[in-house]
This record gives structure tokens, sequence and C-alpha cells, in this order.
């Protein structure tokens, strides 16, 4: 016998540029972490359309989001390239 199920689909804002990199927390799979363009962080809890916490002090935009293997601590990464030309 093969159970069926429905999946509601739900759309909203996460930043207010591109998102570049998502991840969801492994040890609940409750929670996601998202990196923008606008160089924030938001934590989300899935299923639920806002953001439970946003972080802002990068430069540039984030590039690379994780968990720690207890979901408590949140890791970001953002390169920002500078070119210098000078004699």
């Amino acid at each position: 016998m093969s159970t069926k199920r429905a999946y509601k689909l739900q759309e909203f804002v996460a930043h207010a540029s591109t998102v570049n990199c998502l991840k969801i927390g492994r040890k609940s799979s409750r929670v996601l972490v998202t990196g923008g363009e606008d160089h924030k962080v938001n934590l989300w809890a899935i299923g639920k359309p806002n953001a439970i916490l946003s972080l802002s002090g990068h430069t540039s935009g984030i590039d690379s989001v994780s968990f720690d293997s207890s979901e408590v601590l949140v890791a970001a990464g953002a390169a920002k390239w500078y070119y210098y030309s000078g004699t």
C-alpha cells in the first residue's frame, strides 16, 4: 500500500537581494539558514514565513552558511576580492 503525501509550497521574501546559499539543520531538519547578496544571514523555522533572526555585519555578499552539529551556532563566510595595482 503506498501512501501519498501532499506538500504545500510557500513563497516568501528571504533577502533584499539574491540568496547565495542555504543550509538546513541536520539534527532537527526544522531550521534553515540563508545567506544573501544583501550581506545578511537569516535564520528560519521551516514552515514559518518570517525570519527568526537576521544577522548583519559583513561587508560583502554571503557565500556560505552552516550550522554546528547541535544547531546552536551558525557560521557564515563572505569573500571580498581586492585588486591592488601600485608601483
